[in-house]
């Protein structure tokens, strides 16, 4: 269950500017469907975020992180993050453990995945990250900037980024 209670102020308001409420409910079917036919399994957190989150584009509240320039929104797009994308969520999987369902896109249009057990990450260009052991975590990293980025692999010939 997300803990939105436990959330700093700034980044509640965040949420609101972009249209997300306490109560805000929506039909994660538009996008559970698509996926699962690709081959992705939906978990309860991947739904419960999607039903709250789906569809949102959440604006940085802070641009510049420890090692990092956040100068994009979280955009709360599974699609976008995961169609045609099983075969990078496999390998995600294969390298991390874990059953990883796409929630949408960060920095440079990384795609962001929910483990079922509540951990989240970020893959792209070759590398993952970690955004948070919660869901919570994730989204004020994401959305503040609050604590430095930490690369988990890199792909042979990349050295990891940020270092």
């Amino acid at each position: 269950m997300i803990r939105f209670e436990l959330l700093r102020q700034d980044l509640l308001e965040a949420l609101s500017a972009s249209g997300w409420s306490a109560q805000r409910s929506v039909d994660t079917s538009q996008w559970v469907e698509p996926l699962e036919s690709e081959g992705y399994r939906v978990h309860p957190l991947a739904e419960e975020v999607l039903a709250t989150m789906g569809g949102l584009s959440i604006e940085p509240i802070n641009r510049v992180g420890p090692n990092f320039t956040n100068d994009e929104p979280f955009n709360f797009d599974p699609l976008a993050a995961g169609s045609g994308q099983r075969e990078m969520a496999m390998e995600v999987e294969g390298i991390l453990g874990g059953s990883y369902f796409p929630l949408g896109e960060w920095l440079s249009y990384s795609s962001v995945f929910v483990e079922s057990q509540g951990r989240v990450i970020a893959t792209g260009m070759g590398w993952i990250w970690e955004l948070g052991s919660t869901f919570e975590e994730a989204l004020e990293l994401t959305v503040c900037a609050d604590r430095p980025l930490v690369c988990l692999h890199s792909d042979p010939g990349l050295d990891p980024w940020p270092r």
